[in-house]
């Protein structure tokens, strides 16, 4: 079954749902992993009850953020988790199969839209939401699958402790002395590894040459915005793709391109 069905129907009812009955969803998930074809690797399908838990700790505390940083397994990786969007995301990476005719337009776009939505509804306050959620899609030894993740990350003050720059600087990703850096211009600019694009990136890294690299692709959409427009599953016309979508930051194409041969015009938002 496709990402979409293994959470229920069609993307235009999971969109109308509730955080009782994403909840729901997650437990059914779950509890029968085989159905809902998680990925058939041992340690991600062990790591599934933790973060069902901890977004249900994360929801009823009212919070975007752990305690602690959660470990969790991509296909037997470690990765260090620590928002409530991140587990979300993870979810909705390891769930299901994705369709052999899937575009950006038909499919990709729309799911990054559910989750977008998703995240606004388990936690529900505006202040802690992120302003951008994007999807990474690409081909792992013939299979296709997609990585999604958020920009939403600790406060500035709390940064040097993030999750994000402690796998990223291993990995190659992000270097050492660039951890309180911004490719950004301005003084207020995001740092380094903290855009919605990282844990696709870093995911993608821990799989090394099972990815194709050309054909990798994505699309960042900002939530406020596109959440608000009445057929949000639609790609938006070119007339207003500037305030709905967003292209890779400067940031964003340093993470990218240390990946090795990618193509940064398979993630503008001209590309579908």
């Amino acid at each position: 079954m496709s990402i979409h069905e293994a959470f229920h129907e069609t993307m235009e009812k999971d969109i109308e749902f509730d955080a009782a009955k994403i909840m729901e969803l997650f437990d059914k998930i779950k509890d029968n992993l085989n159905y809902h074809e998680v990925i058939n690797n041992i340690l991600t399908r062990n790591s599934f009850p933790n973060v069902v838990e901890r977004i249900k700790y994360l929801r009823d505390k009212s919070t975007a953020f752990l305690d602690k940083q959660l470990t969790v397994s991509y296909q037997g990786m470690d990765c260090k988790f620590e928002t409530l969007f991140d587990l979300v995301g993870w979810i909705f990476s390891v769930t299901g199969l994705i369709p052999d005719d899937a575009t950006a337009a038909d499919y990709y776009h729309p799911l990054v839209i559910l989750y977008g939505q998703w995240c606004q509804t388990l936690l529900g306050k505006k202040d802690k939401q992120p302003q951008v959620v994007q999807i990474t899609w690409f081909t792992q030894e013939s299979i296709k699958r997609v990585c999604l993740g958020s920009s939403l990350d600790k406060p500035k003050k709390a940064r040097k402790d993030s999750a994000r720059e402690n796998i990223l600087v291993p990995t190659g990703l992000a270097k050492e002395d660039e951890r309180n850096k911004s490719y950004m211009p301005g003084d207020e600019g995001q740092l380094i590894g903290h855009c919605a694009e990282t844990f696709p990136a870093l995911l993608i890294k821990l799989l090394g040459n099972k990815v194709a690299l050309a054909d990798v692709g994505g699309v960042a959409v900002k939530p406020f915005e596109a959440l608000k427009v009445e057929d949000k599953l639609a790609i938006p016309d070119m007339a207003v793709r500037k305030k709905l979508l967003e292209n890779p930051c400067a940031n964003c194409k340093v993470i990218l391109l240390r990946l090795g041969n990618i193509n940064l015009d398979n993630f503008s938002t001209n590309n579908f």
